[in-house]
């Protein structure tokens, strides 16, 4: 299974198997959700199996994908003895089902962040409208850098993170019109920090002393700088926090 990457699709009504479609720039939506372990520990799988069916509520695609059809379609194709470090992508249109499985790229701790002035179209979803976010990261080392979304001149989340911005060691987040992840969730439910919701405005970046970047693939690593803004990271003490509040977890 490490070796050979999954990729299957199913029909809804039946759950037969058919040939396999991304269903990328499809109206539908998708979550991804880390393995580890020998034992293919889901992280947070209940959580994600939650969102991604408010998701399709909220564009009015009359399915669920259930607990029950996840072990049928997902969870028994998993062996044991097998050390994962994968990403399962579960993606759903009005017709279809489809799993894939990708090995995780290890992400470096400090990112180079590259503005783009962009807002995702449904932003609060984490729809399958992804054409413009594909072109943006194409060109970038996805190890080492991430595309930081704004819009009127306000900051709203990276491509493929949510971002936490920190100052005097109190925790910041976009206001409005970004998908809230399930690492985001996690981490602002367990992390004894004060949290605020501001707009961050690109003229005042430099007020903040760290910019984190967390999601299912990336876990908790940190911005380094914004060429872009001259923003440059003024300490890692945030940082070191919430990757150890995120590892634990991790590793339970």
């Amino acid at each position: 299974m490490a070796n050979n990457l999954l990729k299957k699709s199913y029909q809804h009504k039946d759950l037969k198997e058919i040939p396999f479609n991304h269903l990328w720039n499809t109206k539908g939506v998708f979550t991804t959700i880390r393995l580890t372990g020998s034992t293919a520990n889901f992280i947070h799988l209940k959580e994600h199996l939650r969102n991604l069916n408010n998701s399709l509520k909220k564009l009015n695609i009359n399915f669920a994908f259930t607990q029950k059809k996840f072990e049928i379609l997902v969870k028994n194709k998993f062996k044991n003895n097998i050390n994962y470090n994968h990403l399962l992508r579960i993606a759903v249109n009005n017709k279809i089902i489809s799993i894939d499985l990708r090995k995780r790229v290890n992400p470096n701790k400090f990112f180079k962040g590259l503005l783009m002035n962009y807002q995702r179209t449904q932003p609060t979803i984490k729809n399958l409208n992804y054409k413009k976010i594909f072109q943006f990261l194409k060109p970038l080392s996805l190890k080492s850098e991430e595309i930081i979304l704004y819009k009127n001149n306000l900051i709203l989340e990276g491509a493929t993170t949510n971002l936490i911005f920190v100052k005097n060691k109190k925790l910041y987040l976009p206001k409005k019109n970004y998908y809230f992840g399930i690492t985001l969730k996690f981490i602002i439910k367990h992390t004894k920090r004060k949290i605020m919701k501001t707009n961050i405005y690109l003229q005042k970046i430099n007020e903040f002393d760290e910019i984190l970047l967390v999601g299912s693939g990336k876990g908790v690593v940190a911005l380094n700088n914004i060429p872009q803004l001259r923003w440059k990271n003024k300490g890692h003490v945030i940082y070191k926090e919430l990757q150890e509040l995120y590892n634990s977890n991790i590793e339970r």
